[in-house]
């Protein structure tokens, strides 16, 4: 007789696309947040049910074609889906990485009722997964939240390697 999988609880992250598929492949080694965090360990990654809003950057275009080649529409495409997970190892500002903001950024503050300044945290990502099929139609949320999981042994997590680029990231995102 076969034992049920039990359901765990494992926390979860909502990342726009398409970073949280460059995070899920091993491209994308940060994740920027206006909040640090104490948090290490693995992390599911949702993608939010809105895109970034700024595709129009150089940056976001060359990615997009370069996504386009792999033929991964269940990924590129998957708004509201859990894709995979990354390892979240440390938590910095002004990290080298070219994907690190740097600085502060300027936000509206509820409580405040006013504009306010507000620290760029940058969080160190390692040991990419990207599901074989992401788990669709799931509800984020913002900040941590935990999602439940049932994972039988036979499910299949696969290490995607890096990918080989037929270009060259430029050194800042300003670029």
């Amino acid at each position: 007789m076969t034992k049920e999988p039990k359901p765990q609880q494992m926390k979860a992250l909502s990342v726009k696309n398409p970073w949280a598929y460059l995070e899920c492949i091993g491209i994308k080694d940060i994740e920027n947040r206006t909040w640090p965090t104490s948090f290490r360990g693995r992390v599911l990654i949702h993608v939010s049910k809105k895109g970034a809003n700024f595709w129009d950057s150089n940056v976001c275009f060359i990615v997009d074609n370069e996504l386009r080649k792999l033929n991964t529409p269940e990924y590129t495409n998957s708004f509201g889906s859990i894709i995979g997970s990354v390892e979240i190892v440390d938590c910095v500002q002004n990290h080298p990485s070219i994907w690190a903001e740097k600085g502060t950024v300027k936000v509206f503050s509820k409580a405040k009722n006013k504009i306010i300044e507000k620290p760029i945290y940058n969080w160190v990502l390692k040991n990419p997964i990207l599901f074989e099929k992401p788990i669709l139609n799931v509800k984020g949320t913002l900040s941590f939240w935990n999602y439940e999981i049932e994972i039988p042994n036979n499910t299949m997590m696969i290490n995607i390697p890096k990918h080989r680029w037929d270009f060259e990231l430029p050194q800042t995102l300003e670029s």
